[in-house]
C-alpha cells in the first residue's frame, strides 16, 4: 500500500514559519526548520505519510517539475495580463 501523499505550495515566509497552502486553498503555518533546505516562496513540496508502530514519519521533498510548470504558467498568466494593458488603455469593444 502507497503512502498518502498530499500537495503543498509554500506561499510565503513570516519569521521562522512557512505559509503553506494545500488542497481547496487551506493554508496553515509550517515550522520552516522542518521544510527541506532551499525551499522558497512559490515551491511545490510533495508531502507522504508513513506509520509504523508508535510513530508517524513525514517526507517532505520538493517537486521541481512541478515548481517549474508553476512558476511558467504564473509568468504566462501575468503577460497575458500585461498585454491587455491597463483600464485606460483599452479599447471600447
Amino acid at each position: 500500500m502507497s503512502a498518502p501523499t498530499e500537495t503543498w505550495i509554500i506561499d510565503r515566509f513570516e519569521g521562522d514559519r512557512a505559509v503553506v497552502e494545500r488542497a481547496l486553498h487551506d493554508t496553515f503555518a509550517w515550522p520552516r526548520a522542518f521544510l527541506p533546505a532551499g525551499t522558497a516562496e512559490g515551491d511545490v513540496l510533495r508531502v507522504a505519510a508513513s506509520s509504523g508502530g508508535r510513530e508517524t514519519r513525514l517526507t517532505i521533498t520538493r517537486d521541481e517539475a512541478a515548481t517549474t510548470a508553476r512558476g511558467a504558467e504564473a509568468r504566462a498568466a501575468l503577460d497575458a495580463l500585461r498585454a491587455r494593458g491597463t483600464p485606460s488603455e483599452r479599447r471600447p469593444t
